[in-house]
């Protein structure tokens, strides 16, 4: 529907789900593609140095994958 939940902790982690088990692996790539480019778009021009530093993937309860 086109709705995401985005949840961050103090530490500035976020976390947000891009899909689900009977997703296509396209799907999940430009589901992906789209939270990274949107959460770059929403840097504010005051925060200098690099934004996003390492994104971790796994599934619910499964191993996470570094990217």
């Amino acid at each position: 529907s086109g709705l995401v939940e985005i949840k961050n902790d103090k530490d500035g982690n976020i976390g947000v789900s891009i899909g689900r088990k009977s997703y296509s692996q396209e799907k999940l790539e430009e589901n992906y593609k789209f939270i990274i480019d949107f959460i770059k778009k929403e840097k504010s021009e005051n925060i200098k140095g690099e934004f996003i530093k390492s994104v971790s993937l796994s599934s619910t309860m499964g191993l996470s994958y570094r990217n």
